[in-house]
């Protein structure tokens, strides 16, 4: 036999190899896992329905030294955003309002999960993936890691740069992202434009 014939049934076999190998251990694991918790600044209220948020409630984050050869910390948050936690607190409020009135949606009662962004698009990231993969080992998806997200959609960041970059990740999960900032700057580009 020649070289190549020899290096063909090698990677041929290992190919196999690999792929019964992978086949076997998701098997025995049957249930997907968490890899790690985000240390996310965020309020909670329990629901049927849940609705996530991403908030700038603070102006800028203090990262801690970084050594390389341990997992890097979460940053610390400063500067308090008066207008972020308005806007948090105006969807909090929307959705306890929206609960009392029986007849909008009856026998339905919505949650939220708002989080707070720092102003930087690495929390907003951590934020996002919170909200559409869950925060607590208890998220039961389907074998193949595969279900309905927690949840149903998202009300994004007051930034379009952020909104866009996280919009992206976020169709993988197929979770809608509204950003009720991006879409004024939109309106207003339209109405001051002739298209």
């Amino acid at each position: 036999m020649n070289k190549s014939k020899v290096m063909r049934m090698f990677l041929d076999t290992s190919l196999l190899l690999l792929m019964l190998f992978s086949c076997f251990s998701s098997a025995l694991s049957s249930s997907c896992q968490l890899r790690g918790q985000f240390n996310l600044n965020g309020m909670h209220k329990p629901g049927d329905v849940i609705l996530g948020g991403i908030f700038r409630l603070h102006f800028f984050p203090a990262y801690p030294d970084l050594s390389f050869t341990s997992e890097p910390q979460q940053p610390t948050c400063f500067g308090f955003d008066v207008i972020g936690f308005r806007q948090a607190q105006t969807m909090a409020f929307a959705i306890d309002e929206i609960n009392r009135n029986s007849n909008l949606l009856p026998n339905v009662t919505l949650g939220y999960s708002l989080y707070d962004n720092c102003i930087q698009l690495g929390i907003a990231f951590h934020a996002a993936l919170a909200l559409v993969s869950g925060q607590e080992e208890q998220v039961t998806l389907g074998k193949n890691c595969v279900g309905t997200p927690p949840v149903l959609g998202i009300v994004g960041d007051s930034s379009s740069t952020r909104t866009i970059a996280i919009s992206t990740v976020l169709g993988l999960y197929r979770v809608p992202l509204v950003s009720f900032f991006f879409f004024f700057f939109v309106f207003q580009l339209t109405h001051y434009c002739d298209f």
